[in-house]
C-alpha cells in the first residue's frame, strides 16, 4: 500500500506542475487523496508520470487533472504493470515434465483394473430372473415418478398451488387483487 508521505509528494508534484487550482487547498488535498486512496504508491507515482508527460487520454494539459482523471491515471498504470508481468511471465522458463518410472508390477495392476472394469461397467448379468427384473423395473419407474411428475394442467395447478377461475385463468392473491386492471 501507499505511505502518506510518498502519496503527498506526488500529489504535490503533479499540482506544482500546473497552473494552481481554485477552491480551498485543505479540501483540493482531500479531494485528490480520495481519489487515488485504493492504489499503491508505484501505481500513482506512474499515474503522475502519465499525467505530466501528457500520455493521459483526455486530459488537457493546460490545467491540473481532476481527481477522477488522476484515479483513471492510476488504473492505467496498473494495467500497464500488470500487462508486463503478464507478458515476462509467459517468456520465464518452465519446468519440464517429471519423469515417473513405472515398473512392471505397476503396469499389470493397471491393466487388470482395466479388464475388471471393462467387464463390469455396463455389464449385463444373464443370471438375473424375471422377478428381479420386474422388481428392478418398478424401482426405477417409481423413482422417475418422483422426479418426473405429470405435466397436465390440474397437476400443476395442484403442485402450484394455483388458483383458477371458470374460464381457465389464474387468480391473483386477495393481497393484490385491489391492484388488478
Amino acid at each position: 500500500m501507499s505511505t502518506p508521505q510518498q502519496t503527498l509528494k506526488d500529489i504535490k508534484r503533479l499540482l506544482a506542475s500546473f497552473p494552481p487550482v481554485n477552491g480551498d487547498p485543505a479540501l483540493v488535498l482531500h479531494n485528490y487523496l480520495t481519489a487515488v486512496s485504493g492504489f499503491a504508491t508505484d501505481f500513482l507515482t506512474d499515474g503522475v508520470d502519465l499525467i505530466i508527460r501528457g500520455e493521459l487520454p483526455g486530459h488537457d494539459g493546460r490545467f491540473a487533472p481532476t481527481p477522477p482523471m488522476l484515479a483513471t491515471a492510476c488504473r492505467l498504470a496498473a494495467e500497464k504493470n500488470a500487462r508486463q508481468r503478464y507478458l515476462a511471465g509467459l517468456g520465464a522458463p518452465q519446468l519440464m515434465a517429471p519423469t515417473i518410472e513405472k515398473t512392471d508390477e505397476q503396469r499389470q495392476r493397471v491393466r487388470e483394473k482395466a479388464k475388471y472394469a471393462a467387464q463390469t461397467i455396463g455389464a449385463v448379468n444373464l443370471d438375473t430372473t424375471e422377478a428381479e427384473m420386474a422388481a428392478s423395473k418398478e424401482r426405477w419407474a417409481r423413482v422417475n415418478a418422483h422426479f418426473d411428475p405429470p405435466q397436465d394442467a390440474d397437476s400443476l395447478t395442484d403442485r402450484l398451488s394455483l388458483k383458477r377461475d371458470r374460464r381457465g385463468f389464474d387468480i391473483g392473491s386477495p393481497e393484490s387483487e385491489e391492484n388488478a386492471a
